[in-house]
């Protein structure tokens, strides 16, 4: 069994190693998909992906998330079902209950995603940010379970071409840039 001093250790090394990672977007999400690490290169792709945002969240109910974007209906039930391959790993507890409610209730999406039960979560995938201040980057995603922890996922991004990797490292670049002023 992990404990919680555990946890926090396993969480500062790969903090440590994420930020070392400059031009890679990667962020560390808890069993509720709440990003708990995340370095420079995944903030400045999505502001989903930074520290303290929850991705269901963000998915369903973000104020600034494209709903008739053609591929965020993909990309939400991908959400519902990583979400319901958790639960299905982990006890059912309040946290659970009320990310769950609150998305029920707030979000028809949501509620029809999560009522689809032969949809099953995939560790990789593609996604479009089409309004990035650099242009449309098209980047593949792999979730990697983290040893040691029952409870927590590494997301690595990729651009899958490269007009995407140039205007990755644009975005990048401008957020570096934006944060030292």
């Amino acid at each position: 069994m992990h404990d919680d001093a555990d946890s926090a250790r396993s969480r500062a090394a790969l903090s440590d190693l994420l930020a070392s990672w400059t031009s890679i977007p990667a962020f560390l999400c808890d069993r509720l998909f709440t990003v708990v690490v995340s370095n420079a290169a995944a903030a400045a792709l999505s502001q989903g992906f930074t520290e303290g945002t929850n991705l269901a969240r963000f998915a369903f109910l973000g104020p600034d998330v494209n709903r008739d974007h053609a591929s965020w209906q993909e990309a939400s039930a991908q959400m519902a079902a990583l979400l319901r391959e958790s639960l299905d790993d982990h006890e059912p507890d309040r946290d659970f209950h009320t990310i769950i409610g609150e998305l029920s209730v707030h979000s028809r999406e949501f509620s029809v995603a999560w009522a689809d039960e032969s949809r099953r979560a995939t560790s990789r995938g593609v996604v479009h940010f089409d309004h990035t201040p650099a242009g449309r980057i098209t980047c593949a995603y792999y979730m990697l379970t983290v040893p040691g922890s029952e409870d927590d996922v590494l997301f690595i991004w990729q651009p899958v071409d490269d007009v995407s990797r140039a205007r990755l490292d644009e975005l990048i670049e401008s957020r570096i840039v934006s944060d030292s002023d």
